[in-house]
C-alpha cells in the first residue's frame, strides 16, 4: 500500500463516509452519540448535506485519512470533523468530533496522522489557539488516545450521555496548539 494521504470529504465521498460512519456505529456504538439504528435508515443524499453542512474553507469539515489499495483505488480509512465557532469572540476555538479510523486499518498510526494533519492545517490557516472534544469517560482508549496527543482534561458533565438505560459522563478536554504537539 501507499503513503496515506489527507484532504477534506466532498459530497462526491458520501457514499465511502456512509459505509465507514455505519461501520464505527456498529463496531463502536459507545463511542459516538449518533446509533445505528437511525443512521442506517438515511440516504446517501442525507449523508451528502451532511458532509457539505459541515464544510466551511479553509479546513472546516470532514477531513479523511485515504489509501491506494493494491488495484489503485484510494480507500477511505478514517475521518474526522473539525468545526468552528462563528462567534466573534471564539473564533480562535475550533471543535473536534467523529474520529473514526476502520477496524481495517488500526495500529497503524493513521489516527495520530490524521489529527497531527487537521492540527497543521488549523495552525496554518486559521487563528484557531484551543481545540474542544467530548469524549465518553468510560472509553478509556479513546481518552488516552486524545491525552497522548496532548489534550488534557478541562471539565466533565455528569450524566450527558444515556444509552440503554445508562448514563456516562461526558470528559471535556481541550489541547492548545502552540503546545507539546502543536509546535
Amino acid at each position: 500500500m501507499s503513503a496515506p494521504n489527507f484532504r477534506l470529504l466532498t459530497a462526491a465521498d458520501a457514499a465511502d463516509y456512509q459505509k465507514l460512519r455505519l461501520e464505527a456505529l456498529a463496531r463502536n456504538p459507545e463511542s459516538f452519540l449518533g446509533t445505528l439504528e437511525t443512521e442506517k435508515t438515511r440516504s446517501l443524499e442525507y449523508f451528502e448535506r451532511e458532509i457539505e453542512f459541515a464544510s466551511h474553507l479553509p479546513v472546516y469539515g470532514y477531513h479523511g485519512v485515504w489509501q491506494d489499495q493494491t488495484d489503485h483505488q484510494a480507500q477511505l480509512l478514517g475521518y474526522v470533523q473539525i468545526d468552528t465557532s462563528y462567534l466573534p469572540k471564539q473564533r480562535h476555538v475550533a471543535f473536534l468530533y467523529n474520529l473514526y479510523v476502520s477496524h481495517l486499518a488500526r495500529r497503524q498510526g493513521l489516527g495520530r496522522l490524521l489529527c497531527q494533519h487537521v492540527f497543521t492545517e488549523l495552525k496554518n490557516q486559521t487563528q484557531v489557539e484551543l481545540i474542544y472534544l467530548g469524549c465518553n469517560s468510560g472509553n478509556l482508549q479513546a481518552r488516552n488516545f486524545y491525552h497522548s496527543l496532548g489534550f488534557k482534561r478541562c471539565g466533565i458533565k455528569p450524566r450527558a450521555i444515556k444509552w440503554q438505560g445508562v448514563y456516562d459522563d461526558e470528559v471535556e478536554m481541550v489541547l492548545e496548539l502552540s503546545g507539546p504537539t502543536g509546535n
